[in-house]
C-alpha cells in the first residue's frame, strides 16, 4: 500500500456543506422573518453567497479574522437592502451556525468511501478550515466521527489551508511521512495547491469538472472513483 495516511477535507468533500448551508440559511430566513427585507429567500441567498465566498477567500489568506468573517457575511445582506441592524445580523449568524452544526447530509458516496478506506487500514484525518465549535458537531450529527483518527482544524493550529503549517501540524499528529500521505479535497487552492506546495500527493475531488492550471496526482469527479485509486 503506497499510502498510510489520508488527509480529508470535510466541507463539500465528505459533508455536503452547500446543501446543509442552504437548508440552515432557509430555516433562519423564516425564523427571523427576513421576508420583511427580501422578496424571497433566493434573493437573500444570492447576495449572501457572493459576499460570503469573497470573505472566505480573505480569511484563508489571513487578511481578515474569524470574527470579521462571521460579522460581515451576515451584516452585508442587510446593509445591501438598507437595513442597519448589527444585533439582528449577529443573532441570525449565531442561529445559522447552531442550525448548521446539526445537519447531516453527506456528499453522495461519502459514507461508502469512508467505510472502504477504514476497512483497508488507512489512517484518516480531517484537515479543515472550518470552525472548532461547529466541525466536530457536524461530524457527530452525520455519524462519521468513528471513521477518523484525528481532526485537524485551522482554528486550533492557527493557520488556514493552504498554509504549509497546517499540513505540517497534521503530518506530525499522524506520525507519518510525506511520501506516505495524500490529501483528498474539493477546494483547489486550499486542498490541492496547499498539499502540492507542502510536498504531499493530491487527490482532487473535481465535482464541477473545472479546468485547473496543473495536473494533480489524481483527479476524480465522484467519490466512488477513489476506491479504484486507493
Amino acid at each position: 500500500m503506497k499510502y498510510h495516511t489520508i488527509f480529508i477535507d470535510l466541507d463539500n468533500t465528505i459533508w455536503d456543506f452547500e446543501t446543509n448551508s442552504i437548508n440552515s440559511l432557509s430555516h433562519c430566513f423564516d425564523t427571523f422573518a427576513y421576508n420583511k427585507f427580501f422578496p424571497d429567500f433566493n434573493t437573500f441567498y444570492h447576495i449572501y453567497h457572493q459576499h460570503n465566498d469573497m470573505l472566505w477567500s480573505l480569511y484563508r489568506e489571513a487578511k481578515i479574522t474569524k470574527q470579521e468573517l462571521n460579522r460581515d457575511r451576515f451584516l452585508f445582506p442587510l446593509q445591501n437592502v438598507g437595513v442597519k441592524n448589527e444585533t439582528l445580523a449577529k443573532a441570525f449568524g449565531e442561529s445559522y451556525l447552531n442550525t448548521l452544526s446539526v445537519q447531516s447530509i453527506l456528499i453522495d458516496g461519502a459514507r461508502d468511501l469512508l467505510s472502504y478506506l477504514k476497512a483497508k487500514g488507512y489512517q484518516l484525518l480531517i484537515v479543515s478550515n472550518g470552525f472548532e465549535e461547529v466541525q466536530a458537531k457536524k461530524m457527530i450529527s452525520a455519524n462519521i466521527t468513528d471513521f477518523f483518527d484525528g481532526i485537524i482544524l485551522s482554528d486550533f493550529v492557527g493557520y488556514n489551508k493552504p498554509h504549509k503549517k497546517i499540513f505540517e501540524f497534521a503530518l506530525q499528529k499522524a506520525n507519518t511521512q510525506k511520501e506516505q500521505t495524500i490529501m483528498l479535497g474539493d477546494d483547489w487552492e486550499a486542498d490541492i495547491v496547499g498539499a502540492k506546495n507542502f510536498g504531499i500527493d493530491q487527490l482532487f475531488f473535481n465535482r464541477t469538472q473545472r479546468s485547473v492550471p496543473f495536473t494533480p496526482t489524481y483527479e476524480v469527479n465522484h467519490l466512488s472513483q477513489v476506491k479504484k485509486l486507493l
